[in-house]
């Protein structure tokens, strides 16, 4: 890869972006900028015209869409100039740029940190590990602004992890007695989230931990009406377990074992 380009960031984790040492780099309207979001998805290989067009429109590009591709291409190749990452190479092209150059790679790779150190019972690792992708959000929605069926995949694969980060990030953090700080950031997310049932325990645990009993129990019952009204479902048994606890004025099981499940 050229050096030339090695200062230069692209944010995904929010609306599409770039960055380098002099700042933001202007890259144009939104297909423009979509289409840079899909080169740097598919950075490891050379993608096609058709392929990148798929990504951009579906099943149903315009009848334009080779030239449009071409035409975008060459627009981003002036605007991001000096960086000299968009190369071509039959069939199609390649962003020359690492992983370590794109916010949504950096983000997946700090969240397996987190989880490794998590199994290893390290705790101090875990959360700084689960903080740090976290940090690198720059919207509530990645992609933001792009509207291709790859974008719209990503975005949903890479909210859901993002959910996941939280929601580890929270286990620990309760794991470690930081209990009264997090129930109002999880009371958001739940508000966000009502019918996923870790986010809902984790706040039930948090009120339970902060001595908010009353309020933990009136909590399991709004999720449990929201579950049998919207899906028609009893809580899961973590939301159970918490409640008997809560019912027997016995503080819940650490978050930690459970959380184990999901990662």
């Amino acid at each position: 890869m050229s050096g030339l380009g090695t200062d230069l960031r692209i944010s995904l984790l929010g609306p599409i972006t770039a960055s380098a040492a002099g700042g933001p780099v202007y890259l144009g309207p939104v297909k423009q900028r979509e289409i840079l979001a899909v080169l740097a998805l598919r950075r490891r290989s050379v993608v096609s015209v058709q392929q990148v067009a798929g990504d951009l429109w579906g099943d149903d590009p315009p009848m334009s869409a080779a030239n449009l591709v071409h035409t975008y291409i060459g627009r981003l190749r002036r605007l991001l100039g000096e960086h000299a990452v968009l190369h071509s190479h039959r069939p199609g092209y390649q962003l020359a740029v690492t992983g370590e150059q794109v916010d949504a790679t950096v983000f997946e790779r700090h969240l397996a940190r987190g989880r490794t150190a998590l199994l290893a019972g390290g705790l101090d690792r875990a959360q700084a590990a689960f903080a740090a992708p976290l940090a690198l959000w720059t919207g509530p929605r990645p992609l933001d602004g792009a509207s291709g069926p790859l974008a719209a995949a990503e975005r949903a694969r890479l909210a859901e992890l993002g959910l996941d980060a939280s929601e580890s990030l929270a286990a620990v953090r309760l794991g470690r007695g930081d209990h009264a700080g997090l129930v109002a950031e999880l009371r958001s997310l739940v508000a966000g989230n009502p019918l996923r049932e870790r986010l809902s325990a984790l706040l039930l645990a948090a009120l339970a931990y902060a001595s908010r009993r009353a309020e933990a129990l009136a909590a399991f019952h709004e999720v449990r009406a929201l579950l049998s009204d919207r899906l028609g479902v009893d809580p899961s048994g973590e939301l159970t377990g918490i409640y008997h606890s809560l019912l027997h004025d016995t503080r819940p099981p650490p978050p930690i074992p459970s959380l184990a499940r999901v990662v």
